[in-house]
């Protein structure tokens, strides 16, 4: 049966059960009105944010889910530099608000691998030195500092989005968005992270793409209203032999 009939059907039986109960009056016929005006054309009662599920989507709302689905130029941006990379990172000590030291420096690997085709992208983040993790009963771990990254761009939302977990600190999972300039090449995600009960703090991400072999991320966090660089990492692509 299709969807107009089964539509007339029910009008129909409203139609019965409400005959049949006229102490309703006047507030019945308002009710009638807008269920029929709905069901006659169900676009009416859909608004810009209406809820549908898939199963019930038209052929035209299914199509639009499935174009919106698909990987474009932004998630070209991170195909381009898909691949094996070397880094070279510091963390910056801020002195006062115009000083900084160079606190800690660190180094390792990341492979960026493509995942459905192209619509998303796993990183493997592993470093050559390495840190005490947290590990139960109070006590430490010492071990080399693994993470994984998750990238894409949310076509709807018309943002980059980015998750990252790893065995250093945090426990959560956190996800940002990210705006692109395409004048500096520039992806730029502003988050907040609550890393004890009540203290959050608040990180600006850079994710500078310079050319096919060489980008960089900068990470800055807010001290006293201001933002200062954090951390600082450099990225160069391994060549294949």
């Amino acid at each position: 049966m299709s969807f107009e009939k089964t539509n007339r059907r029910c009008f129909a039986i409203l139609i019965q059960k409400m005959n049949s109960h006229v102490i309703l009056g006047a507030f019945s016929s308002v009710i009638l009105i807008m269920i029929s005006s709905a069901m006659i054309n169900p676009s009416f009662s859909q608004t810009k944010d209406s809820t549908v599920s898939v199963y019930s989507a038209g052929e035209d709302t299914y199509k639009q889910m499935i174009d919106y689905s698909r990987p474009g130029k932004f998630h070209q941006l991170l195909a381009d530099i898909a691949g094996t990379w070397t880094f070279k990172g510091k963390h910056f000590n801020w002195v006062d608000s115009v000083t900084s030291t160079v606190a800690l420096e660190f180094s390792g690997t990341i492979v960026r691998k493509p995942f459905a085709n192209g619509r998303y992208f796993i990183v493997d983040v592993t470093s050559e030195g390495t840190l005490e993790m947290p590990i139960q009963d109070g006590k430490m771990k010492e071990v080399k500092f693994q993470g994984v990254e998750i990238e894409g761009y949310d076509n709807v939302k018309g943002k980059f989005i980015r998750t990252s977990i790893g065995n250093h600190l945090n426990s959560g999972i956190p996800v940002t968005e990210g705006i692109y300039d395409p004048a500096k090449r520039i992806i730029t995600f502003d988050s907040q992270v609550e890393m004890i009960p009540g203290l959050k703090t608040k990180e600006h991400f850079q994710f500078v793409l310079q050319d096919n072999d060489h980008y960089k991320w900068e990470y800055f966090n807010e001290e006293n209203g201001k933002f200062r660089l954090g951390t600082e990492i450099i990225f160069t692509r391994v060549k294949e032999k």
